[in-house]
């Protein structure tokens, strides 16, 4: 049933082999066809799920899903309200392929979990327009635009709830030439406004989260598509086969080598603004929640980096205790990464992996795939930006760390932290311990980190920090342990 899926997925979303612009006809119908089902089981191809007819001056490939459920689908749940999708395509100059699709959605799924518990799952889609230029030599969209309406999903099992929407989405897809030789770089746009989802449990009650708009920004570049094509055409026909020769596993190695490193860069960027969570005891709120995501080359020193960023915090009133409540900074951010992954040990080690058993891999090939990603059993990180400012205090450090997994104690690091502002920090909590003496400690303990700190030409301080096999410290050149 899975191959089925896989299959049909790919077959729903992409002309997987070379298609060439020709006279609208009945002929160039039924290849059309046949190029779009080919990689489906025989069952679902001959069961009516994809169909293609001529249209004036385009071809009309229609998705009906509902057949194809009702090939695969199981006793324990019924669908309702799938109707058929259509997709449009056109010839247009150079080979390539106008796509243009309008159509709303509502889908209801009701069942039972393997726990007995009773399910019900609503989603739907309004308004629902996209538009596209295809280029078969690649096999993907060289551009894209897609808009839609109220997005809502709802689902029940048991005493648990989840309810989430957004009132409108747009998405852009954008291509260009790379500057590796044969290369693409691809970038993707868009927006979801006023998000919302409500979680409802047995145990708690529920919480709600909110956001006026959602925006993303998404980038590979240095992507070779007719290597990826190849390889994802050559698999889809491998899971047609329930055991695959040896020759033809020989081929899939040879395609995944050959299509490695697979792109040269890659970037996520998810920004919430006006992000809201609100509970019993009151709303939290965040005036921007941006993530990041970057990744490097799949090479022999391989960076995978993430960052959280937050502006502008606020908690229900009397939370947090005025004290403490102006030491929460207003703006703060953390970037890190981990440094120096060994994809192409890792797929070495893959390749010469019998892939032909089915299954889960044995414990020890597991390991051995986990120990090839590091360098010298290491894992490396670092952290190249983190940020802390409030009135009181602006804080910026940047450093990296290294260490043995199965030997905790064994650890290196190495951070630079600079601080303005300390004098004004001193006196706030010299002010604060008339109210709480705790924080008497606190003041003296920043006094002592000030004595032994450089002064930058800015004006900032500096303590370069070294922490090497978790026993020998020192700042700025002093040993301290």
């Amino acid at each position: 049933m899975r191959r089925i899926w896989i299959a049909a997925g790919v077959a729903a979303v992409s002309f997987v082999q070379p298609l060439a612009a020709a006279e609208i006809n009945d002929q160039g119908a039924r290849k059309l066809r046949d190029d779009l089902s080919h990689y489906l089981p025989e069952e679902v191809r001959n069961g009516g799920f994809l169909t293609v007819i001529p249209s004036g001056e385009r071809y009309e490939i229609k998705y009906d899903f509902a057949k194809l459920l009702g090939d695969i689908g199981s006793g324990d749940f019924s669908i309702s309200g799938l109707t058929p999708f259509s997709v449009f395509a056109a010839p247009v100059n150079g080979g390539l392929w106008k796509l243009n699709s309008d159509s709303d959605l509502n889908v209801s799924i009701q069942g039972k979990m393997p726990d007995g518990k009773s399910t019900d799952l609503t989603y739907s889609v309004t308004d629902a327009v996209f538009s596209g230029i295809f280029d078969p030599t690649i096999s993907y969209l060289r551009s894209g635009e897609m808009t839609s309406g109220p997005i809502r999903i709802v689902s029940k099992t048991g005493a648990e709830e989840l309810e989430a929407s957004f009132a409108a989405m747009n998405y852009s897809l954008t291509s260009t030439g790379a500057a590796i030789a044969g290369a693409t770089d691809f970038r993707g746009r868009g927006a979801f406004s006023r998000f919302y989802e409500r979680v409802t449990t047995a145990e708690n009650a529920p919480i709600q989260i909110r956001a006026e708009s959602l925006d993303f920004d998404v980038g590979v570049e240095g992507v070779v598509p007719e290597k990826i094509r190849n390889l994802v055409s050559f698999g889809l026909e491998l899971v047609k086969n329930e055991k695959p020769s040896p020759a033809e596993l020989a081929e899939l190695k040879k395609l995944i080598r050959g299509a490695m490193p697979f792109f040269s860069s890659l970037s996520e960027k998810i920004t919430f603004n006006r992000f809201v969570v609100a509970s019993q005891i009151g709303d939290f709120e965040l005036g921007k929640l941006d993530y990041t995501l970057a990744m490097t080359e799949p090479s022999e020193a391989t960076r995978i980096g993430f960052g959280i960023g937050v502006e502008n915090i606020s908690a229900p009133p009397g939370l947090i205790p005025e004290l403490y409540a102006q030491l929460v900074p207003e703006i703060a951010e953390i970037q890190m990464g981990i440094t120096d992954l060994n994809f192409t040990r890792f797929v070495d080690t893959l390749m010469e992996i019998d892939l032909s058993t089915s299954g889960p891999l044995p414990e020890a090939q597991s390991a051995r795939l986990g120990e090839a990603f590091l360098p010298d059993g290491q894992i490396k990180i670092d952290f190249p930006k983190v940020v802390a400012k409030s009135p009181l205090y602006d804080v910026e450090a940047s450093g990296a760390m290294s260490g043995y997994p199965d030997q905790k104690d064994r650890y290196t690091l190495e951070t630079s932290i600079f601080a303005r502002d300390v004098d004004k920090l001193i006196q706030y909590f010299q002010q604060a311990a008339k109210a709480d003496p705790q924080f008497n400690q606190v003041s003296f303990a920043v006094m002592m980190a000030k004595g032994m700190a450089k002064t930058e030409a800015d004006g900032r301080l500096r303590w370069d920090i070294k922490f090497e096999d978790g026993k020998s410290l020192t700042v700025n050149g002093q040993v301290l342990q």
